[in-house]
């Protein structure tokens, strides 16, 4: 199975959606937000694996 941009784009989103839910709920150093970070962390970094040009094209490297 390949991995498309756009389904870790959907990731991506729903799991900065969750993040931001729950800082509202818990503020920045609950336990919960900082595994929530570490997730939202992963998928991004994966994103970056896989899609290198992207980062080079958006001007952040």
């Amino acid at each position: 199975m390949r991995y498309s941009a756009n389904d870790n784009e959907d990731d991506l989103e729903r799991e900065r959606k969750s993040l931001y839910e729950l800082v509202a709920v818990y503020g920045l150093q609950h336990p919960l937000v900082i595994k929530q970070s570490e997730i939202l962390d992963e998928i991004i970094n994966r994103y970056n694996r896989i899609f290198p040009s992207r980062l080079k094209q958006s001007g952040t490297n």
